[in-house]
């Protein structure tokens, strides 16, 4: 919980809630049944794309398998950089060959598919919904989640990144004037 002195660093305790947790488990394949969703009072997962990327743009990047990353990259161009269902965390490409498991050629890509230069854009205000007093690891059960109607899920989502780009960072700074942990 919030004693290990390790995940006082948000780096930290991010890869550990996306890999390292696999060599601390005897049943790794739980993780499977299981999406594990990393909480922390400095949470910055997410950034937006650097200055000169944007519509237009050529890159490098994975797709979307059902849900799944490819593990390979493909040459693409940056066709959108915003979507009310995605907010900023997703761009539209348009991957230039025919890929294996790729159904279409434009898809939606977390922005961290993206092989991108060293530099990262802005940090997004979404990183707030998942900042709290302490590291915390929720664990949420596939099958819970496949028992809920997909279009509530994706409204919930869409409401949430739409309610994140409206308030950007300064309306979510005065919400959290009170709080005492920097939001940047």
């Amino acid at each position: 919980g919030p004693h290990v002195k390790t995940w006082k660093d948000f780096q930290s305790f991010d890869t550990f809630v996306r890999t390292g947790i696999k060599q601390q488990l005897k049943n790794v394949a739980i993780l499977e049944d299981v999406t594990l969703v990393a909480f922390h009072p400095n949470f910055l997962r997410w950034y937006g794309l650097p200055a000169g990327i944007g519509v237009g743009s050529e890159v490098h990047a994975h797709w979307g398998m059902i849900g799944r990353k490819s593990v390979d990259t493909a040459s693409a161009t940056i066709v959108e950089t915003y979507n009310k269902a995605f907010g900023m965390r997703k761009v539209k490409i348009r991957f230039h060959d025919t890929l294996e498991g790729l159904s279409r050629q434009e898809q939606f890509v977390p922005i961290d598919w993206i092989d991108l230069p060293e530099e990262t854009g802005p940090p997004l205000p979404d990183n707030v919904m998942h900042r709290s007093p302490h590291p915390t690891i929720h664990i949420i059960v596939n099958k819970d989640l496949a028992s809920m109607c997909i279009r509530d899920v994706s409204r919930v989502k869409r409401l949430n990144a739409k309610r994140m780009a409206k308030l950007g960072w300064e309306g979510l700074g005065r919400l959290l004037a009170d709080d005492d942990v920097p939001i940047k």
